[in-house]
Parts: structure tokens; C-alpha cells; sequence
């Protein structure tokens, strides 16, 4: 148990470097936001495909739950999201809607809260999906330290949890995840064209299975 609660420490630490590392990049211009936002699709839609509906697949109904997380986060967007404040926006370069950089996190939490060690690709992904909804840099790399706290929360609370509660929770957020990914992520790609943004959404793939390959022996998930 000590040793799982010094590898989930560790990763709650990857989450946060993973945040610093994409906003500093962007701070000193080292790299565009659609570039960002690109990698960020690749790596939410191999999260939800590869983790979390396989993971989820185990109780009944799973499947509905994925939908209802789908299309509960298309009816937010569509009716709350446009009356809600999500604080100022300093980032005129703003590639996606405020909504969908808070979106992101809660796929990306429940994730984390119930699986996985695959820290400082999450912690990249939503800092670049922050970024990218016109969020500022402290929101940016609040968010990925939010992932970290639920890292620990999650490492202290799934031993309590009913397996077939997290299975519920992780199909919710695959629904939740994929919307983002496939309904605000990837139409931003697709209007920016070019096939440097075509690979570097293959490579946020590549980067979760590189890191779900890195953890695994280590029980990350």
C-alpha cells in the first residue's frame, strides 16, 4: 500500500511538471496552440478508447452511460454554457469555447480519480486545452495540479469504492472525454488543415500508449 501511495505521489507530481512544461512553452512561444490542441484530441480520444470503455465494459448498461455522459455534455454547451462566466479570457489567440477546457478536466478527473498513472500526459493535455479556451496560465496550471490532487484523493479512496460504481463513473467520462475530443478538439484541426497537425494529433496517441506501456507494470491501471 506505501508503495502504491509513493507512485501515485509521483504521479500527482508528473500532472503538475506536465501543466508547467506546456505553459511555459507556450509563455516563451515555442509552440502554437493548435499544435497543442492537436496532441491534446490524440491523447483524450486513445484515453478513452484504450482505458477507459474497455474498463467500463464489465457492467450493464455501460454503454448508455457513455452516451448520457455524451450528449449530457452537448446539451451543456448548448443551453448553460453560453450564460455561464468562466472567468476573463486573456488570450485573444482563444482556439476553442471557455467551456470546453473545464470539460476536459472533469474526462481527464474521473479518469484520474479512479485509473491510471498516466500523469504527465494528462497534465500536458489539459493545460494545452485550458490554454487553448482562452484561460490564463495560473487556471492552466491550476488544472493540472487539480489532476494531481484527485491522483492522491483516488490512490486513497478507490480501495473503499464498489468496482462497479468506478465502472459507471469511467463510462460517464469516456462519454464525457469523447465529446470533447472528437466535438471541440478535433473540428479545430480539421479547420487549420495541414498534415503537420494530422501527426501531431497521432502523436498524442503514441504518447498515451507510450505511457500506458511505461506504467503498467507498475499496476497504473
Amino acid at each position: 500500500m506505501l508503495a502504491y501511495l509513493a507512485f501515485a505521489a509521483a504521479a500527482a507530481a508528473a500532472d503538475l511538471a506536465g501543466a508547467l512544461l506546456v505553459t511555459t512553452a507556450h509563455q516563451k512561444g515555442l509552440a502554437p496552440l493548435r499544435y497543442f490542441v492537436a496532441g491534446g484530441a490524440g491523447f483524450m480520444l486513445a484515453a478513452a478508447f484504450v482505458r477507459m470503455l474497455p474498463e467500463s465494459a464489465q457492467v450493464p448498461h455501460a454503454f448508455l452511460f457513455v452516451l448520457i455522459g455524451y450528449f449530457g455534455v452537448h446539451l451543456f454547451e448548448h443551453t448553460v454554457a453560453p450564460h455561464f462566466h468562466f472567468g476573463e479570457e486573456i488570450h485573444p489567440e482563444a482556439l476553442l469555447r471557455p467551456s470546453a477546457g473545464y470539460l476536459a478536466l472533469l474526462g481527464l478527473g474521473v479518469h484520474t480519480l479512479f485509473d491510471g498513472l498516466h500523469k504527465v500526459p494528462e497534465g500536458f493535455t489539459i493545460a494545452s486545452i485550458m490554454l487553448a479556451g482562452g484561460q490564463s496560465r495560473r487556471a492552466a496550471v491550476g488544472a493540472g495540479a487539480l489532476l494531481g490532487v484527485l491522483t492522491l484523493t483516488g490512490a486513497a479512496a478507490t480501495t473503499f469504492l464498489a468496482a462497479q460504481h468506478v465502472a459507471y463513473a469511467l463510462a460517464l467520462s469516456a462519454g464525457v472525454t469523447i465529446y470533447v475530443a472528437a466535438s471541440d478538439l478535433i473540428p479545430e484541426v480539421n479547420r487549420e488543415g495541414g498534415p503537420a497537425l494530422g501527426w501531431t494529433v497521432f502523436a498524442g496517441l503514441v504518447l498515451f500508449a507510450l505511457a500506458d506501456w511505461l506504467v503498467s507494470p507498475l499496476g497504473g491501471h
